[in-house]
């Protein structure tokens, strides 16, 4: 992954003038980083959902399966700030880590929400409309009466909320050094910021979903205009890939023409509201690694996964213990379908490992208020039971799903003690499974088998690349990686941990946190751009 380019003025440490994302390998250094070009100022961050989920009592929270709070929460937490959300919890307004007082934490700002509005936002719109769209799935989408109109509303909510905040920071003489909004559910909340008029901090956006081609000859869908104005209301707008970013890119230029220009660092479009200017970067989301590899050695993570393991008929050690894992919501674009098709193939290549090798899908659901979600949960139910059904041995099933998320303290040591891991996305923004998986391997042999249509499969090298559209050949793939010298696994496993290590989580989030605050500390903690 090659380092951004500089972007820091004179005047900056000399720390952050040659590399000033390399050396970054945990939260300390982050922070560091932080200071050293914000100083003071707090980071803003917006998202859909809360960071975590609320279990009642004092600070009992548990991460939720989405990429987002993994990996963002305990940065925010070492760093302070504060998070703006929609409201799903009655949570603590302070949110600070477990076991480090010393953490500054932050505070997190809840929007109430109509749940109409809602229903028309986060399931008509977001996921009715957007989400298959980017994910190259057209004929699942299904856009309810008003849905658009649902969705600019709540977008025009939350940039509301975020500039209360805005006018609450400058009555106490502090102000965020940048406001960060994460994803496709408040694309349009920097362009309603810019309506309210006045200064602004830097305006970063991360879009952590894939974006699609346009489609040659085919008229854009009447809402992309609209998105895609709305996200060049940023200053920064980073994307998982390189793909991802020349196809939003394309997508400008199908709609601009020549009133868009790009450079190979800032794209200038000509709109309605000016000129914009922006830097859209490419940001490839990652794990902490140390964390995972500390967590799946942990006992008190070790000794419920043997439970549960046991519980499941897949006692470690055991003939009948071998499976591989898979962590996903449950989500058309996560493969189902394709992984039980593939298990199919494997089980018809090979009948011995019908009894020997199992599948553990750790599978939570999401969206159920989404008919095409509720339609796709009950297919997968009735094709595990066929497999189920056929290649049943005595008590032993060769597909075994736990229908809830797991904490990853016990996630890491599942990993560890897997055969392998099965990443069968049709399409994957990056997937942070992959990640967390050859984290927790730690030296171990277990191979992952990842599908080619991951952000993680653009972004590292030397993985088992699977494709969820061809199930023989990916059955193939794994039979073959699963009886691979183990020398060979465990080497493989080693230089891709290196790679994790070197482009962690911090270095991601000092990444997406250096071109906008580069201007913050040019400009000073007092003076903040102005709209172009």
């Amino acid at each position: 992954m090659a380092a951004p380019p500089s972007v820091l003025h004179t005047g900056l440490p000399e720390s952050l003038l040659s590399d000033p994302v390399a050396a970054i390998r945990g939260p300390g250094d982050l922070v560091r980083f932080y200071r050293e070009l914000a100083g003071s100022a707090p980071l803003l961050v917006v998202t859909n959902r809360e960071p975590v989920v609320w279990k009642g009592g004092a600070e009992r929270f548990a991460l939720p399966p989405g990429g987002v709070s993994q990996t963002i929460h305990r940065l925010l937490c070492q760093v302070g700030g504060r998070w703006i959300a929609l409201r799903d919890s009655g949570g603590p307004d302070l949110l600070r880590i477990p076991g480090e007082p010393g953490a500054p934490g932050y505070r997190l700002d809840r929007l109430e929400v109509p749940s109409a509005l809602m229903e028309g936002h986060y399931a008509g719109f977001s996921n009715g409309v957007l989400w298959p769209f980017f994910h190259d799935e057209e004929g699942r989408i299904g856009e309810p009466p008003n849905a658009l109109a649902a969705y600019r509303e709540v977008n025009r909510r939350v940039a509301g909320k975020v500039m209360d905040s805005l006018r609450e920071g400058a009555s106490g003489g502090i102000r965020p050094g940048m406001i960060w909004v994460h994803d496709y559910q408040l694309a349009l909340v920097g362009q309603e910021m810019r309506r309210s008029g006045g200064a602004l901090p830097p305006l970063a956006f991360f879009w952590h979903i894939p974006w699609s081609a346009p489609v040659g000859g085919a008229p854009p869908p009447r809402w992309l205009f609209e998105v895609v104005t709305g996200l060049l209301s940023y200053d920064q707008v980073g994307f998982q890939t390189e793909l991802y970013r020349d196809r939003f890119l394309e997508t400008v230029f199908s709609l601009y023409g020549s009133r868009a220009s790009w450079d190979g660092e800032t794209l200038s479009v000509a709109t309605a509201s000016g000129v914009r200017r922006l830097h859209p970067g490419v940001f490839p989301i990652s794990v902490d690694p140390d964390h995972f590899r500390m967590m799946s050695r942990d006992p008190a993570g070790m000794l419920p996964a043997l439970s549960l393991l046991s519980d499941c008929g897949l006692a470690p050690g055991t003939p009948s213990g071998g499976y591989l894992i898979s962590v996903d919501r449950m989500d058309y674009s996560k493969g189902f379908l394709e992984r039980l098709s593939l298990m199919e193939a494997l089980y018809e290549n090979d009948p011995s490992l019908a009894g020997r090798l199992a599948l553990l899908q750790i599978a939570p659901p999401t969206r159920l208020s989404v008919e095409a979600y509720r339609r796709y949960a009950e297919e997968v139910e009735r094709r595990s039971e066929a497999l189920n059904r056929r290649f049943a041995r005595g008590a032993w099933r060769p597909v075994v799903t736990l229908s809830r998320s797991l904490d990853p303290s016990l996630l890491a040591p599942l990993y560890r003690l897997s055969r392998g891991c099965l990443v069968t996305a049709t399409r994957d923004g990056m997937n942070l499974v992959a990640k967390e998986f050859l984290a927790s391997q730690d030296g171990g042999s277990a191979p992952l088998f990842l599908s080619r249509h991951t952000g993680t499969a653009m972004t590292m090298e030397g993985l088992s690349l699977i494709d969820p559209a061809d199930p023989a050949l990916s059955a193939r793939i794994v039979a073959q990686g699963l009886s691979m010298d183990g020398r060979i696994r465990e080497r493989k496993n080693r230089q891709a941990l290196a790679d994790l290590r070197e482009h962690n989580v911090y270095r991601w989030m000092a990444e997406n946190l250096l071109r906008p605050l580069s201007r913050t500390s040019k400009e000073g903690a007092l003076l903040f751009a102005r709209p172009s």
